[in-house]
């Protein structure tokens, strides 16, 4: 088994110089507890009459994301980056994700939503958190 600290996460603070280039990218790790993948899946449901009253199910689409909270590292270079996004709107909210998990490298354009730079009780070290929207089919491939 595998703990979740083994995973790796990396934000692009920077876009690829060249195409075909690579991104300048930060790992997302410092001030970070927990880091959550949700498919939110679309399905199609149907029941034929062969089905015996029983459901075929198809997935059909997803929407993936990553929900990351922890504990604000202020000078680490990811959070900043993503930090100075949360008044930002549009365009001006999107980058690019790249995941190292189970021996795949995962990488989609993505756009940060909810984040969070500050709030927990009085003598709690300022909240952070994000949820990474993944924008299109990620390119998965198997890590180096």
């Amino acid at each position: 088994m595998n703990a979740n600290w083994v995973n790796e996460l990396y934000v692009a603070t920077a876009p690829a110089a060249t195409e075909g280039g690579e991104p300048t990218w930060a790992k997302l790790c410092a001030g970070i507890e927990s880091v959550e993948f949700n498919e939110n899946e679309q399905n199609q449901q149907y029941f034929f009459l062969c089905g015996e009253g029983f459901a075929h199910n198809e997935t059909t689409g997803a929407a993936p994301e990553l929900v990351v909270s922890g504990r604000r590292v202020a000078g680490n270079e990811a959070q900043d980056y993503i930090a100075g996004m949360q008044y930002k709107l549009g365009a001006d909210r999107n980058t690019q994700v790249k995941i190292v998990a189970e021996g795949k490298q995962i990488v989609c354009p993505a756009t940060v939503g909810a984040i969070t730079t500050f709030g927990g009780s009085t003598l709690d070290v300022n909240a952070f958190g994000c949820t990474l929207r993944l924008n299109g089919k990620p390119t998965v491939t198997d890590a180096a």
